[in-house]
């Protein structure tokens, strides 16, 4: 009988094939069509494995596809999203985003690492398990939506309605990745998101820039706003920001102190000379997984062309605005804080638009799920694993790890530092990809053969 990587290694440009078709699907939010054309590519991937298929459905919200197969009292729920990323800017891919192309053994494609490559891995994972052994051991629950890009508006929902399906002894959340040297690395929660938009239009229309001497600068005005929102140090000045923040625990500290944090290599990869507030070690490791953060995403106003002069006094001003969230932050309170704390400061005729919300979340690392993924990764990489408490971006754990009860964990994926997701030449490597669909068969097996 040949061996898990054996097999995959037989079956590799098949499965290649599986996620060029998926990444050349544009499933991008507000492409009904190809949202539906990716659903039920998934759909029919899962079906083909045996599963039972159902679909999840809430208003007009994409439908989240679950297939169940295997058998037995312990069950895994298996979380992934099948929508993507905007290609913007376009003008900066060197291949077309949903035309996957294969250069220096890797492939490029909008969603190959986020989330689609993954996803593909699991499928392909599934169908060397049953090869290699049979039916799965444990009940699974493969669950993929299909707005997780756009913030998983209705997901929270989704899962309350659907929750008696959806129970599970253990998620395995996405993938989280592998580090700059290989290691495959995994975290047991996620932090939250407030994401908003500050606007104001202080003038009529758009004026000669001359009038700047008597007239009032929208810009000035939210960038005087702007300003009172952080210090250059890093700390997020909305009174009351830090007060329902749960900081790292003494274990937490442990766990930080054995993870391999490549601080240099993430220095010269973002091309600066030294971390914000200066923080170096330890402390620079728990900022990066226990802080919260204030940024600005992006700041439209005014005439913008490069290249070319306009003297105008802009009538307006937007500004993107997101801020991770730790526990026990909630995004509902923060942007409370936020409008308060600018109410107070004489901004009050600023406004605020809601965009994407998620609370931080954190899932023990000692569960039967959590236990089977750190084994397996011994059967695969031979890099022992980064384990770090919770990953440092967002996504929709909270409605499975905390409202479902959930043990969660996102382990291992194909994702890599230099990977490019949300960016142009979005990539992964070959290897990754065939690693993950090995490692999805050895989690698979150890989470069968583990004792509570």
């Amino acid at each position: 009988m040949p061996t898990a990587r054996e097999l995959v290694e037989q079956n590799k440009d098949r499965y290649l094939g599986w996620l060029t078709e998926a990444c050349s699907i544009q499933s991008l939010d507000g492409q009904p069509d190809e949202l539906a054309k990716m659903a039920k590519w998934v759909e029919d991937k899962l079906s083909g494995l045996g599963a039972a298929m159902s679909r999840l459905t809430y208003e007009s919200a994409p439908d989240a596809i679950l297939g169940v197969l295997g058998s037995g009292d312990r069950s895994v729920l298996i979380y992934d999203h099948y929508d993507v990323q905007p290609v913007d800017p376009i003008e900066l891919w060197k291949s077309s985003p949903f035309t996957p192309e294969i250069r220096d053994d890797k492939l490029y494609a909008r969603g190959c690492a986020d989330n689609k490559g993954d996803l593909v891995a699991r499928l392909a994972g599934l169908e060397v398990y049953k090869e290699l052994y049979g039916e799965p051991p444990v009940t699974v629950k493969f669950l993929v939506e299909g707005e997780e890009e756009t913030g998983s508006e209705s997901f929270e929902r989704i899962t309350t309605q659907y929750r008696e399906e959806l129970a599970a002894d253990g998620c395995i959340w996405e993938g989280m990745g592998i580090d700059h040297v290989g290691r495959p690395e995994l975290v047991f929660g996620a932090k939250g998101l407030a994401y908003v938009e500050l606007y104001y239009r202080g003038l009529a229309e758009d004026q000669h820039s001359s009038i700047a001497v008597i007239a009032p600068s929208p810009v000035w005005h939210m960038i005087e706003a702007l300003s009172t929102l952080r210090s250059p140090g890093g700390e997020v000045l909305i009174d009351g920001f830090y007060d329902a923040v749960v900081g790292a625990t003494e274990d937490d500290m442990k766990l930080l102190e054995e993870l391999p944090f490549e601080a240099e290599a993430e220095r010269e990869r973002m091309g600066i000379e030294s971390f914000v507030g200066d923080a170096t070690d330890l402390e620079l490791v728990r900022r990066y997984y226990f802080e919260p953060t204030c940024n600005i995403a992006g700041i439209v106003s005014g005439f913008t062309v490069p290249g070319a002069s306009k003297t105008v006094l802009p009538k307006e001003i937007l500004v993107k605005i997101d801020m991770r969230l730790v526990p026990n932050q909630d995004p509902d309170d923060i942007v409370a804080k936020l409008r308060k704390h600018l109410d107070s400061r004489g901004f009050s005729d600023i406004g605020i638009n809601r965009f994407s919300n998620e609370h931080p979340v954190r899932s023990p690392s000692d569960s039967l799920i959590a236990r089977a993924a750190l084994a397996a990764c011994s059967d695969v990489f031979e890099e022992k694993p980064a384990v770090s408490p919770m990953m440092i971006g967002t996504g929709p754990m909270y409605p499975v790890a905390s409202t479902l009860g959930i043990p969660t964990v996102s382990p291992a994926g194909i994702c890599r530092p230099d990977s490019n997701i949300h960016a142009p030449n979005e990539n992964c490597r070959i290897d990754d990809f065939l690693h993950i669909i090995e490692y999805t068969v050895a989690w698979l097996k150890r989470f069968g053969e583990l004792e509570e």
